[in-house]
């Protein structure tokens, strides 16, 4: 390992993801480290130079899950609140969607029985002319029958009437029993 290699650990610089350093930047880092603590790096540095290294990896290890620990705890948090956002704006909505609906549901029900009125009304001015018209109607034939009774009952009085001038005009003109006609008085007008 060169000096730039341990300038890197001092200061390793991994990149900033959504939940903290990138994990596989870390796990390579780590992976590295390993492999020259456990071939190179007592040569390269001494004993106490590595325990010194490690201690510094420890702390930046610590550093490092402290500030995704911290991150992921934040990102809780604003997903809880963006939950609560999102949750009460689907309520004002489905709210809203409702008060439509029932302002819907009402003018149709308002029109749907005007027009029912409408037809009721329009239906009973029928009716009313249809029974004007059949009492009307029946009046006139009601007319008709007392006027073709007042008819019948003056041709039967006239029928009467001429049957007994008929009647007188037989009599009058019918042999005796002598065989001789007899003259009757002319009946009186």
């Amino acid at each position: 390992m060169d000096s730039h290699d341990i300038a890197r650990l001092r200061s390793p610089g991994f990149t900033l993801a959504r939940r903290g350093y990138d994990k596989h930047e870390v796990d390579k880092f780590l992976e590295q480290l390993v492999d020259w603590l456990e071939t190179d790096a007592a040569n390269d540095i001494g004993h106490p130079a590595v325990k010194r290294k490690l201690e510094l990896v420890g702390k930046s290890t610590a550093h490092i899950l402290l500030t995704a620990e911290q991150e992921a705890e934040e990102l809780r948090r604003l997903t809880e609140t963006e939950c609560a956002e999102l949750r009460a704006e689907a309520e004002a909505d489905a709210n809203g969607v409702r008060e439509d609906a029932d302002t819907y549901a009402t003018e149709v029900r308002a029109r749907a029985e005007g027009e029912a009125r409408q037809t009721r009304e329009e239906a009973n001015a029928e009716a009313s002319e249809t029974i004007e018209e059949g009492l009307r109607r029946r009046g006139q034939i009601d007319d008709e029958i007392h006027r073709l009774e007042a008819h019948r009952d003056t041709i039967l009085r006239e029928l009467t009437r001429l049957r007994s001038e008929l009647a007188e005009t037989i009599d009058e003109h019918a042999p005796s029993e002598a065989g001789e006609p007899v003259a009757q008085p002319a009946p009186e007008r």
